[in-house]
């Protein structure tokens, strides 16, 4: 398991908005990191000076620890690239920002240099999501917390996993998903199950994980922590993303796949999503500046119809129906498969399915007779 937030040694200083000094939750930090250098500021400019004046400013970020009030709105539809399926889902924006440090990571662009941000007016969040899940309520809903952060990373010094459980318990028509590498998983361990509520681990092969997935532990211990929440009782997910392609990718992902299907029974694991590797050209030279030992970028890579690099069409399709052979193999017959950010050929031409080239994929969950929940995917024609 990972080491407790404290004795990670990772945070420098801790910088508050003199606006939420008064917050529940940035008292409850405060306390937390007692032994951190803190600075209660007015304005960001005393960060983004710290930041600039870095040799490596997005790494920098990740030993600053922001807490501020969240001005937007929190809930947002997940940007899917265009030309592509979305997933209908949507982002949670609690925190910004991720400790951990994966070459691949999107977030260096997306966000640039920018201090691990958390959001501490937690009663706004909930009363915005009271309208939003109160809008929605006659549809299908997917949400998470997982896209611009690490959902569980943070867990030992933030400890709102439990809210966030306490909230979507109550709300049975709304899946939630804690999307993570970490083996934070005490609070799920702690807490009584619901069945709409995932907890889902990004996999990756042993080898890329331990060059790429910089602060991350091994695949071998989030599978187990996937193997603790699962008997607790909770639905777990997985999602392959990103594949990367090598010469040894079957002896790479294979017994991942295998390991992962002997640990968690497949009647608990609500989807598994599939993704290439693939990147706006921009981050292309971040890779290079700052990952200069990374393999990541030796593939032959094009540019796709929505600008982003990814490998070509064949050969996507060559991995994805690899992963899906050995899914079906190792005993996932059942468990619903999606792509992230690929086209409706890939999805005909791997499992069979021929959405609208202008639908959103959707991962609806209807009860059964056991009182168990079975996935199916489709596709739903969007407006």
């Amino acid at each position: 398991m990972n080491r407790p937030f404290r004795e990670s040694g990772f945070l420098e200083t801790v910088f508050i908005d003199k606006d939420v000094l008064h917050f529940p939750l940035t008292q409850e930090i405060r306390r937390r990191l007692d032994d951190i250098p803190c600075e209660i500021i007015t304005d960001r400019r005393a960060i983004s000076e710290r930041l600039h004046s870095s040799a490596d400013p997005i790494g920098a970020g990740k030993r600053l620890l922001f807490l501020t009030r969240r001005k937007g709105p929190f809930v947002k539809p997940c940007p899917c690239t265009p030309y592509y399926l979305g997933c209908n889902y949507f982002i949670v924006n609690s925190v910004l920002n991720c400790p951990l440090d994966c070459s691949y990571c999107i977030l260096q662009l997306y966000l640039g240099p920018l201090p691990l941000t958390v959001h501490v007016n937690f009663d706004d969040l909930w009363k915005e999501l009271d309208v939003f899940l109160g809008r929605k309520k006659a549809r299908f809903l997917r949400l998470g917390t997982g896209e611009l952060s690490d959902s569980l990373a943070l867990e030992p010094l933030l400890q709102t996993a439990g809210r966030f459980l306490a909230y979507f318990r109550r709300k049975p028509y709304a899946f939630f998903e804690f999307k993570t590498k970490t083996t934070r998983v005490e609070a799920f361990l702690r807490h009584r199950p619901a069945e709409n509520i995932v907890v889902s681990w990004t996999l990756n092969s042993e080898r890329i994980a331990a060059a790429e997935e910089i602060g991350a532990p091994p695949v071998a211990e989030r599978l187990e922590a996937a193997r603790q929440v699962a008997r607790r009782g909770f639905p777990v997910g997985f999602h392959f993303d990103p594949l990367v392609d090598s010469p040894d990718f079957e002896e790479d992902y294979a017994p991942v796949v295998e390991d992962m299907l002997r640990l968690v029974p497949s009647g608990r694991i609500r989807w598994i999503s599939l993704g290439s590797l693939r990147f706006p050209r921009g981050l292309k030279a971040i890779i290079e500046g700052r990952f200069a030992e990374s393999s990541i970028l030796s593939g032959e890579l094009i540019a796709g119809r929505d600008g982003k690099l990814r490998y070509f069409k064949p050969l996507r399709l060559e991995l994805y129906r690899q992963m899906v052979s050995w899914i079906r193999k190792f005993g996932g017959k059942e468990i619903p498969i999606y792509f992230c950010m690929e086209d409706p050929e890939v999805w005909e031409k791997t499992l069979g399915i021929k959405p609208g080239r202008k639908a959103e994929v959707e991962i609806s969950l209807s009860p059964q007779g056991d009182g168990s929940l079975a996935a199916v995917s489709k596709a739903r024609r969007s407006d």
